[in-house]
């Protein structure tokens, strides 16, 4: 049981006064959440890639997670940019810087610091255009990636990240279109290559709520794995 909740963002408050495992919430004046776990003092920040502890929670070892004092969850612009990319830094497949196009303002350096995270330290190209797709997040991220012997390996990969994630979902088949997130705590993927030999162009488009998977609900989430406690508790 979490004793205390404190956080100052009214979405995350609204979470947390809604949370089975907390026992009582106070506004604070500090972005992100700490949180007390009996004697354990705890926070969570959001775009610090400084924290020993941060990064995409789906693509963390929950170990780290569970044993921090402190963990930063990503910002919106990093979160959409990990989705994306993570499963392909993961296998090496990543070949040249890739770029990824935002609709909302975006720090290309921060975007880097996650990205460096999980293994890649040649950047990324970030243009921000600003479009109103009211709370929802999106992005298209455009990567050169080594042409895998099976097109169906790119799909196992991000099966392997994804698949038993309840907040990173894959969607090929609706039309793609912001009420598929907006108000929602997941966000949606979903891919397109264009095949040559010996490197293929892959599109990713990717979206998520600014208070669901860019926001509150993922800052949950990552308390959620960090106490021990279900990860859609106070979410879904």
């Amino acid at each position: 049981m979490i004793e205390r909740a404190e956080a100052s963002d009214p979405r995350l408050l609204a979470l947390l006064r809604n949370h089975p495992r907390v026992s009582a919430v106070q506004e604070g004046r500090t972005p992100g959440l700490s949180f007390q776990q009996g004697p354990w003092s705890r926070s969570i920040f959001e775009g610090d890639a400084a924290l020993e502890v941060s990064g995409l929670v789906e693509l963390m070892d929950n170990n780290p997670l569970v044993c921090a004092d402190a963990a930063s969850v990503p910002d919106p612009a990093s979160t959409l940019a990990l989705i994306a990319l993570g499963p392909l830094i993961r296998a090496g497949l990543l070949h040249e810087r890739p770029t990824l196009m935002i609709n909302v303002e975006a720090d290309e350096t921060q975007v880097d610091a996650f990205l460096a995270r999980e293994g890649w330290r040649e950047g990324a190209t970030v243009s921000s255009e600003s479009l109103d797709f009211g709370s929802v997040v999106a992005a298209t991220v455009m990567a050169e990636v080594r042409t895998p012997k099976r097109l169906e390996d790119l799909d196992d990969l991000y099966e392997e990240c994804y698949g038993r994630s309840f907040f990173v979902r894959r969607d090929e088949m609706a039309d793609w279109d912001v009420s598929l997130v907006q108000g929602k705590p997941h966000a949606l993927y979903r891919m397109r290559i264009a095949v040559e030999d010996p490197v293929s162009l892959l599109t990713i488009q990717v979206m998520a709520d600014r208070d669901g998977k860019c926001g509150a609900a993922q800052i949950v989430h990552c308390m959620n794995v960090m106490a021990g406690f279900e990860e859609t508790f106070g979410i879904a």
